[in-house]
């Protein structure tokens, strides 16, 4: 029986063999006796989700495809196999008898699988994979508790890997590229690349490196190192930042956090919401945390929470990006520029203090680029005139300055979470944090319609909630953050190191404070020249910012002019930020090194 959709007519499916509807057959696929393609799983329809099989695939006798799988092109299942929804096999995969492949698993190219082998739900194995006999991969630690199926956190087993036969790998792990594992071994922790692995629980006994084949490997093999590169072999790229490598090694628990959403249909002001504000609450040591839809949407609504509009003056930095000085005019009240501290970039206490009026109302420091600013001397001049304090976060998620967390120093701190920052959502995100319970309140109201109740709204708001996917990845991504920063930080020292000497001018760090590096910024002379040389080489950089907030055309009813913030405008002209994300490796960090010096050389 056969309703497939086969616009290329030269699948060839057995009589025996059941097609079901909304099943795409490539050209030249071949379906042998007793097999079930399209088979809908538990709450759905027949044809309900679409199945693919991509051309010159050949599906041997009795095997059983659900309904929502993929296959690529020039893949070849064998007898018996079953393969759930939801799963996608790339191109040239090979699936041996008996094989079991569990829904939502991400399989890449040339991947093989040998007989027996049993793939967990939310298994991921990239390109070149390839599975021993009876290679078990788990998921849940714990099958019985009622809560195993919200647990469910399969391993990624990168580009390469080579498992022996009846190896077990345990849930929620990673297992590095062109790792090597002896038969019969578990695998209970991640491993490095390069690795390998023998015993129970296994261990490292040695590098692939060490270990030749005497024959000819095939041309695309990720163990090749002849030291002879492709003719077609991109140059070497070192990205601004990476979020696809972050992406790469968490994906499973993003994508679980996703589907607990999607599958209980709570899109808005779902319970994730609720935890990532205690939990983000809790990381940035105030009493609350309430989410909106972006950092533009914090600073405006914490302007809008104190009171502050027409007529009010604000005083902020011109080097930051415009969004500080937009929401100050989007609020009605007027934005005051004071100048920076050459050396830190942050605003000059003793600058914004000559700017103070009888208008002024709040004073917005920036922790641009992850370097806190100089809190202590800001909160003694707001004391003294009275003025509140609105952090701008966007850059320094965990900062601190004499151990206090930034975000919670000031009256309120407003963050972002756009999706290149320290912690960033995949999408607009943002968050006000305070220990100020009516402010809290009040902030609340202002971001869901002014309201207390569904139907009561007791103040005109606006709709600027957390949306409940993003508060979702958020609370995945938060329990990382530590160790991300950690990583900003050790890779800033290493270019410290790397690039001592130079004629640069280095990032400065304030006395008592920590910085996260949300961008990692050098000074010069011949920025462009500079930034020039890397793209030529395959290394991306920015410039943060290359036109001051007070030369900025939309803020030009100010009344600024060229020259009223020369350290400011110096910055501009010669800023410039080197590549900078958790993951970036040391080899990078001295490839970017070693460029420098040779443009400085040149």
């Amino acid at each position: 029986m056969s309703n497939s959709e086969n616009s290329q007519s030269s699948a060839s499916v057995a009589p025996t063999a059941i097609v079901h509807p909304n099943v795409k057959l490539g050209k030249n696929v071949v379906i042998e006796d007793f097999c079930i393609i399209g088979y809908p799983p538990k709450g759905y329809q027949p044809g309900e989700l679409e199945t693919v099989i991509g051309d010159d695939t050949h599906i041997r006798s009795n095997t059983i495809i659900y309904a929502g799988a993929a296959l690529g092109s020039h893949c070849h299942v064998s007898h018996y196999v079953f393969i759930r929804e939801n799963t996608n096999l790339g191109d040239h995969c090979s699936v041996g008898v008996n094989v079991v492949i569990e829904h939502h698993c991400q399989i890449g190219n040339n991947v093989r699988l040998q007989a027996q082998a049993g793939l967990c739900e939310y298994t991921v194995l990239e390109d070149d994979v390839w599975l021993g006999p009876r290679v078990i991969t788990t998921n849940v630690p714990h099958p019985t508790c009622d809560k195993a199926k919200e647990c469910l956190n399969g391993p990624v087993i990168r580009r390469g890997a080579i498992l022996g036969a009846a190896v077990t790998v345990s849930p929620n792990l990673e297992i590095g590229e062109r790792v090597l594992v002896g038969a019969g071994s578990v695998i209970t922790k991640s491993t490095e690349d390069g690795a390998i692995l023998f015993g129970v629980p296994a261990k490292k006994i040695g590098e692939v490196e060490g270990v030749k084949c005497q024959y000819e490997l095939m041309p695309q093999s990720p163990y090749k190192t002849d030291g002879a590169a492709p003719t077609d072999a991109p140059a070497r790229r070192v990205p601004f930042a990476d979020l696809g490598a972050q992406y790469q090694r968490h994906k499973q628990e993003f994508r679980l956090a996703m589907d607990r959403v999607i599958l209980n249909n709570r899109f808005i002001n779902g319970q994730e919401v609720a935890e990532f504000e205690q939990s983000f609450a809790s990381y940035c040591k105030t009493a609350y945390a309430i989410g909106v839809g972006s950092g533009t949407d914090a600073l405006e609504l914490a302007l809008m929470g104190l009171g502050i509009g027409q007529g009010d003056e604000v005083i902020t930095t011109p080097h930051t990006f415009i969004a500080t000085a937009e929401a100050i005019a989007l609020s009605g009240a007027t934005p005051v520029f004071a100048d920076i501290d050459p050396l830190t970039y942050q605003i000059d206490p003793a600058a914004l203090e000559s700017k103070i009026t009888a208008k002024t109302k709040a004073i917005i420091p920036v922790h641009l680029y992850g370097h806190p600013a100089p809190m202590p001397e800001i909160l003694a001049i707001a004391k003294k005139h009275g003025l509140r304090v609105i952090e701008d976060v966007a850059q320094a998620h965990g900062a601190t300055i004499n151990g206090q967390t930034v975000g919670g120093i000031g009256d309120v701190g407003c963050f972002s979470f756009y999706p290149g920052k320290n912690l960033g959502a995949y999408g607009d995100a943002g968050a006000v944090t305070t220990n100020d319970s009516e402010l809290a309140a009040r902030i609340a109201k202002l971001r869901d319609h002014g309201r207390s109740t569904k139907y009561l709204h007791q103040i005109i708001g606006r709709n600027s909630r957390l949306d409940t996917l993003q508060a979702a990845l958020l609370n995945v991504k938060l329990k990382h953050l530590p160790k991300w920063t950690a990583s900003r930080q050790a890779a800033a020292a290493h270019y410290q190191e790397k690039l001592a000497g130079l004629p640069l001018t280095l990032p400065a760090v304030a006395e008592g404070c920590e910085p996260v590096y949300h961008l990692y910024v050098v000074r010069c002379q011949d920025r462009d020249g500079l930034s020039a040389f890397l793209k030529a080489n395959g290394i991306d950089s920015g410039v943060h910012y290359p036109t001051p907030l007070h030369l900025q055309p939309a803020l030009a009813y100010l009344g600024y002019s060229a020259g009223d913030f020369p350290r400011t405008e110096e910055a501009a002209a010669n800023i410039l930020s080197l590549p900078m994300f958790p993951e970036i490796t040391r080899d990078q960090i001295d490839y970017v090194a070693a460029t420098i010096q040779r443009f400085f050389q040149a």
